[in-house]
C-alpha cells in the first residue's frame, strides 16, 4: 500500500509543474497576425494551417489555446515584453532569439517578389530592385541576402493585404512577401491574373514563439510544444493537417 501512494504522489507532483504553467498561461493569448492561409479569421472562425497545427498540439497537451489577431509590429512588442503567451508565426533570427523561444517549425514559406502583371521590368536579382519602389509590411523578417541589403526605396504596408492594395494600386512597383499569401489574397479580391512573381527570394520554416521573458514556466510549456510537435510530425497529423489548404 506504502508503495502505491509513493507511485501515485510521485505521478501527482510529475504533473504539478505543467497543471502550474497552463494555469498561468491559460489567460494570456496565443496573439496572430492576419496571415491566410497560415493564419486568418473567415466568418468569425479562427483558422489556418499553423493555427490548426497549434490547436492540434495544445489539444494534445491538455490546454485549450487562446488566440487573438492584432497587427504584427504590436504583437512583436507585446512578445517582447512578455504580454502574450506567444506569437504566431515568423523567421527565426538571431535577434528574435533575445526575446523569444522556437521549440519547433510549422509550414514552411517561400518569399517572393511580385510585381504587376504588365510592368515592363524583369528581376534577376536583387540589384535590380534598388531603383525601384520596394513594398515591404513594417516589422516583417525576410531573410538574408533581403534584409541585409541597404540603400532601398522601401515603402512599408500595415500588412500584407495592405501592401497588395499598394500593389495593385501602383503605390509601389514591386511587393516582397509570401508566395502563398499573395496569392490567396490575389484570388480573394479576385486580382490573380494582375500579378505575377518576378523572384524567388527562398524558403524558411515559419515557428510560433513563445516568450522568453515570461521564465521557466513557459519554457517548459514550449519545450512540451516542440516534443508534440515532432510527434504530429512522425503520426501523419502533420501532413494531414497541411493537405486541408
Amino acid at each position: 500500500m506504502k508503495l502505491l501512494r509513493y507511485f501515485f504522489l510521485a505521478a501527482l507532483f510529475a504533473v504539478l509543474p505543467l497543471r502550474a504553467a497552463t494555469a498561468e498561461d491559460a489567460t494570456l493569448p496565443i496573439v496572430f497576425e492576419d496571415y491566410p492561409p497560415y493564419e486568418y479569421v473567415e466568418d468569425g472562425e479562427v483558422k489556418g494551417i499553423n493555427l490548426d497545427l497549434i490547436r492540434e498540439a495544445f489539444r494534445r497537451m491538455g490546454v485549450t489555446p487562446y488566440f487573438e489577431p492584432r497587427p504584427w509590429k504590436r504583437a512583436i512588442y507585446q512578445l517582447q515584453a512578455g504580454e502574450i503567451l506567444a506569437l504566431s508565426s515568423g523567421f527565426k533570427t538571431p535577434e528574435r532569439e533575445k526575446f523569444a523561444l522556437f521549440p519547433a517549425p510549422l509550414a514552411m514559406e517561400t518569399n517572393v517578389i511580385a510585381c504587376r502583371a504588365g510592368l515592363n521590368a524583369n528581376v534577376h536579382s536583387l540589384e535590380d530592385i534598388r531603383d525601384l519602389r520596394v513594398g515591404v509590411v513594417s516589422a516583417y523578417v525576410y531573410g538574408d541576402p533581403f534584409d541585409s541589403m541597404t540603400g532601398l526605396n522601401k515603402v512599408e504596408a500595415q500588412s500584407s493585404e495592405h501592401l497588395l492594395r499598394m500593389l495593385l494600386e501602383n503605390r509601389v512597383d514591386v511587393a516582397v512577401g509570401n508566395k502563398a499569401v499573395f496569392r490567396y489574397l490575389a484570388l480573394k479580391l479576385n486580382r490573380e491574373k494582375d500579378i505575377r512573381i518576378a523572384y524567388v527570394l527562398g524558403s524558411q520554416p515559419l515557428y510560433v514563439m513563445f516568450s522568453k521573458i515570461r521564465g521557466p514556466k513557459t519554457a517548459e510549456l514550449a519545450k512540451r510544444f516542440g516534443n508534440v510537435m515532432k510527434g504530429m510530425v512522425k503520426d501523419g497529423t502533420f501532413d494531414r493537417i497541411l493537405k486541408r489548404y
